[in-house]
């Protein structure tokens, strides 16, 4: 049996000398307006002890203002099929207003329909700030300092979180240039999964790597551990991407979230209130795809929207049958430019300038400065004439001797396909095989059950149309490439066939390498809600990736083959301007965009 050896970190991650990652400072705004029709559609059974009592929860979105990022709700709304027997509203702790839906001994479909209007705008505008560092905590308001505490996912009282935490802001002045370092931390210290071990953020610290909440999480256990008040935010994304123009086009950034549940957070700011972040890529902002729904300690506290209730004298639950948002924009403008870069964190980041403002200083009354004193001529001595020197004949210059000549390279031997005997296997591996939109039911005994959503999202790109993508990697030694697998979902077309293009670098890809054996599109089965790897072969070709070179993947197609590729969110493994994107009538690889495609390496290597 041959060893495969998965080794993640084998793919370097070196970017272009044009393009290091940094914090991209944002000049513009974003404008949008849009309506929201929220549909579930779910089956209560009549057998198996049948449902008792049955609760669907909705919370309206509020309308909420920062200083950046503005959202306005209009015209709420809910329908349900058949009536509940009765409605209850309440406002939680948090301020966070509840609608619950109730049927008793529900037989059959059950269809909620919430639907409302959304303005929302971003102004990337100066934030000055004058809050200084540490953050004087007696002189918070009492619905501000309640988010100092450690709640059960954030532990922001665990001697390992206080530790580091400390040691990030050492120094740190201002309350700005604090929240700043932990931020830059996050994002170049996790990676994103979707089926993360757990959703704290101790498990976050100890793994590494997690989806939105696990971010989130240790993002607020290290701010409240500085003594800093954060939040988190549940709301949900939109798919519809939004630009960056960084050199008048020369480089177009694309930020693409996943149409979902999602975590964000807010930071406290005495001068400012409360700022919204996003630690996997926005500071003091989120883009007008965001829609704030509920605020609370965790998610725990605060997991309300479309949670499920039942109850039952035997095993019956409820059938999920749909679960789906509907996005209708009225108008969308997206004027946004790179003003400044910075060279920190090593991931790409998008901000808004925030400036720590000084206090005034003490008004200082200028000395008026005393009259010139003018100072009497004093005659000058007497200069003595110099003797005339000796002439002295010249001295001829030393002889130079020839330039140094380095003796030249010894040619480099060619590299042989049959010394390539070890197999091994790398690339951006972890995607969720299957798209589940909620967690495992949950139950508190007597035969009370709850179903809640999760914050597993579909990222993927519909790759068979008139868009064509490129992932690039890069590899520190030289590889014999025998197959590369992308994970893939095809939702029809039986006719046509797949192959994949690798091409080298020249700020996208250039002069093609080598293609794929085709795969036929017929051949490609995945079943419903599930990705899978298709592999491509190169076996027999003796294709030779040579390292520290870097290299672009490019799927082509005939036929008729309706393709999904799956993305994680972020970069794994390869440069932050590593994926692109350009229309396949007009060529132009300037298009970059925020997430990495899941594919698979597979070859050998020497031993």
């Amino acid at each position: 049996m041959r060893r495969i050896l998965f080794v993640v970190t084998w793919l370097t991650c070196s970017a272009h000398s044009s393009s290091q990652a940094r914090t991209l400072v944002l000049d513009g705004a974003l404008s949008s307006s849009f309506h929201i029709k929220d549909t579930a559609v779910i089956a209560a059974p009549s057998d198996q002890g049948g449902i008792e009592d049955f609760t669907y929860h909705l919370v309206p979105p509020p309308s909420a203002m920062s200083k950046t990022s503005k959202q306005t709700i209009s015209n709420y709304r809910h329908t349900t099929m058949p009536p509940p027997t009765s409605t209850q509203e309440r406002t939680d702790a948090y301020g966070n207003r509840i609608l619950e839906l109730k049927w008793k001994a529900p037989s059959g479909e059950i269809k909620i329909v919430s639907e409302y209007d959304v303005k929302a705008s971003v102004e990337f505008v100066l934030v000055p700030s004058t809050a200084p560092y540490p953050v004087q905590t007696g002189a918070l308001p009492a619905d501000v300092a309640r988010y100092l505490k450690p709640s059960e996912q954030v532990q922001s009282e665990d001697q390992s979180i206080k530790d580091l935490s400390a040691e990030l802001v050492k120094g740190a002045k201002t309350e700005g240039e604090a929240v700043t370092r932990i931020m830059h931390w996050i994002v170049d210290h996790l990676h994103y999964t979707l089926e993360p071990a757990g959703y704290d953020a101790l498990t976050t610290k100890r793994e590494g790597k997690g989806n939105c909440q696990n971010y989130s999480h240790l993002t607020m256990a290290l701010l409240r551990a500085a003594g800093i008040p954060a939040r988190l935010v549940r709301g949900r994304t939109l798919g519809k991407s939004w630009e960056v123009d960084e050199d008048n086009g020369k480089r177009r950034w694309t930020a693409k979230w996943g149409e979902g549940r999602h975590a964000w957070l807010e930071v406290y700011y005495p001068d400012q209130g409360w700022l919204m972040y996003d630690s996997q890529a926005y500071h003091q902002f989120v883009s007008t795809r965001f829609i704030r729904i509920e605020v609370g300690p965790d998610n725990k506290a605060v997991h309300t929207d479309g949670l499920i209730l039942w109850a039952t004298r035997g095993s019956a639950r409820p059938k999920i049958l749909d679960v789906h948002v509907e996005t209708d924009f009225t108008q969308d403008k997206d004027i946004v430019k790179a003003q400044k870069s910075e060279s920190t964190p090593k991931n790409l980041i998008y901000a808004v300038a925030l400036v720590a403002v000084p206090t005034a200083a003490p008004t200082v009354v200028p000395v008026p400065a005393p009259p010139p004193v003018i100072a009497k001529p004093i005659p000058s001595p007497a200069v003595p004439i110099p003797p005339t020197p000796p002439v002295v004949a010249p001295v001829p210059p030393a002889p130079v001797p020839p330039p140094m000549v380095a003796a030249p390279a010894p040619p480099s031997q060619p590299l042989k396909p049959e010394s390539f005997t070890f197999p091994i296997a790398f690339g951006n591996l972890e995607f969720p095989r299957e798209i589940r939109l909620f967690e495992p039911v949950k139950t508190s005994g007597k035969g009370q059950y709850s179903l809640e959503q999760n914050y597993m999202v579909e990222t993927a790109e519909y790759v068979t149309g008139d868009t064509l993508y490129a992932q690039a990697f890069e590899v520190d030694q030289p590889m014999l490439l025998t197959d590369l697998s992308l994970a893939l979902h095809r939702f029809g077309g039986e006719s046509g066939e797949l192959w994949i293009e690798l091409y080298e670098d020249n700020d996208g890809p250039s002069t093609l390498v080598i293609r794929s054996r085709p795969v036929q599109s017929a051949a490609i089965r995945t079943p419903a809600n599930r990705y899978e790897w298709v592999p491509f072969s190169f076996e027999g070709s003796k294709t030779i990736v040579k390292e520290n070179r870097r290299y672009w993947i490019i799927l082509k197609f005939t036929g008729d083959p309706i393709i999904n590729w799956f993305y994680t969110y972020g970069k794994v493994v390869s440069p932050e301007d590593g994926t692109r994107a350009t229309l396949a009538k007009k060529v132009v690889w300037n298009q970059i965009l925020n997430n990495e495609f899941n594919f698979r390496l597979r070859g050998l290597i020497k031993e």
